[in-house]
């Protein structure tokens, strides 16, 4: 017990508390206006441009009804415009949602009804994929484009760091997606410590890698434009080409990057001599790519944390030869429990639950309140008021108070660092009509590279539908991360004997 409490005892005072997101962001754009802010490709903004930019789009929101605890959606491909736009729906008081253009439109306009978003920003080139009674502001209409022209002054955000900055929603298992609200409050702890705790400063110039739709992406944005660091922004298929990344990343000289464990291991840690600093999650790093990128120069970081506790909760420093990395220890004012069925904290070595407490941890769920109670309970270590996450993962303490993964305690899946829900994939795949059943886990081939796989039972008189049909009927439902690269045949969905689906009867 006394590891543990040492290991949490995490309180530090980063003098932000009292601050919203956009207002570090202004802090650094006067300190040093002409620093390099953002690059994609030939286009540069400098701190001083990306403020002013920023502070016209906001003004332009704010007339249109933005405000604290409005929603407004970003539906934008990567580039200058959307850092530009999340700073400046955050200057106009309000939270954003970041919707991938990937997405099909369906979930789109899911997402848009579900978090009540009477506003969108996007390009013209994109609009098409809204719902037709969506608000859109085209940032390339010619009309937008002379109003963003005239000098403002900035506009008073009225935000507060308990308000809102971001909804970002995560695989459903009920079948549909869940939105996670996240205030500054628990942002600004999270970049306030990784620009602490891993140095990132003026001069750095780190990749932003994951979707905008991906929670990572925050820690990306947020930790370079608070700390006078340059945000480097790609094309999305130049991210998922590992030679067309490679030639990014030592162009751009990038020093720091977040990058899942299934494209590091397709890339060179000979051929990116600047990458200093790597951080890596989504799903566990093995010793084996650990030790790979491991070198005199360079420093990895294994990072875990559910979206719930906005982005990251712990970090490991790997070192080699330690073995498989753990997830590690807390971040700055947060807190993690391994407890036990009867919510007792468990000694080092005996598995249990995790749950985490602190800073870190977000509002709930949008209009979830059932299922906001079910997962943020009452903390009974911290302060009155104050709440844990129930994670849902399996973990364990070592003996130097540090959190090893298990697995989960049921049967949500994590895969190149997407969580996937099986039942939200399993109803749409019920919605083909030749479909009488499904069960979707993981499968792993022989060279270890893992696969969402669905085991599919035909409706009476019908056969299973290939692999190709069956995707393409998904892709006009889920996000490409949701969509199996695997159809298998199974005479009927196995089941245990309460009448859920048993999953362990599945040889995925």
């Amino acid at each position: 017990m006394t590891a543990v409490l040492e290991e949490n005892a995490t309180t530090v005072d980063y003098g932000t508390a009292d601050r919203c997101l956009h207002e570090l962001f202004e802090d650094r754009a006067r300190l040093d206006p002409a620093a390099p802010a953002v690059r994609f490709g030939a286009v540069e903004l400098s701190y001083g441009g990306l403020d002013d930019e920023a502070n016209r789009l906001a003004a332009h929101l704010r007339m249109l009804g933005a405000g604290p605890e409005t929603v407004v959606g970003v539906l934008l491909e990567r580039g200058d415009r959307l850092p530009v736009t999340l700073l400046a729906v955050l200057k106009a008081g309000a939270a954003y949602l970041p919707l991938d253009p990937a997405h099909p439109p369906e979930r789109l306009a899911y997402l848009l009804e579900d978090a009540a978003v009477e506003l969108v920003v996007t390009a013209s080139a994109l609009a098409g994929g809204l719902p037709a009674d969506a608000f859109a502001v085209c940032l390339d209409d010619p009309g937008v484009r002379e109003c963003l022209a005239e000098p403002v002054a900035p506009v008073a955000s009225g935000a507060r760091p308990d308000n809102l900055a971001y909804v970002i929603y995560t695989s459903g298992s009920t079948g549909k997606p869940k939105g996670t609200l996240v205030p500054h409050r628990t942002v600004v702890n999270l970049v306030a410590y990784s620009a602490r705790e891993y140095g990132v400063a003026p001069g750095d110039r780190v990749l932003q890698f994951a979707s905008p739709a991906f929670d990572v992406s925050v820690s990306d944005f947020f930790t370079t434009l608070t700390s006078g660091a340059t945000l480097v922004q790609a094309p999305r298929l130049t991210l998922v080409d590992p030679r067309a990344l490679t030639a990014v990343l030592r162009a751009e000289r990038v020093t720091v990057g977040d990058i899942p464990p299934a494209v590091l291991r397709l890339l060179d840690p000979g051929e990116l001599p600047d990458l200093r600093l790597l951080h890596v999650g989504g799903e566990a790093l093995t010793e084996e790519e650990a030790r790979r990128w491991l070198s005199p120069g360079r420093t990895v970081y294994h990072r875990y944390g559910p979206t719930e506790t906005t982005v990251c909760c712990t970090d490991h420093r790997c070192v080699q030869g330690e073995g498989a990395p753990p997830i590690g220890g807390p971040l700055g004012n947060q807190r993690v429990h391994v407890l036990g069925p009867a919510g007792a904290e468990l000694p080092p070595g005996e598995e249990g639950e995790l749950y985490v407490g602190g800073a870190g941890v977000s509002r709930g769920y949008l209009a979830r309140p059932g299922l906001t109670a079910e997962r943020f309970l009452p903390d009974p270590f911290g302060p009155p008021g104050a709440r844990v996450y129930r994670t849902g993962d399996l973990a364990r303490r070592r003996d130097d108070g540090e959190v090893e993964f298990l697995g989960r305690v049921d049967a949500q899946l994590k895969l190149n660092g997407h969580r996937v829900e099986p039942g939200e994939v399993e109803a749409a795949i019920l919605e083909h009509p030749d479909v009488a059943g499904a069960v979707v886990g993981l499968h792993t081939g022989a060279g270890g590279d893992r696969v969402l796989a669905a085991h599919v039972v035909a409706a009476p008189g019908a056969a299973v539908p290939g692999v190709g049909e069956l995707r393409a009927h998904l892709r006009d439902r889920l996000p490409a991360a949701l969509v199996p690269g695997r159809v298998v045949a199974l005479d009927a969905v196995p089941l245990t004997p309460n009448g859920k689906i048993d999953r362990r009867a599945v040889a995925f």
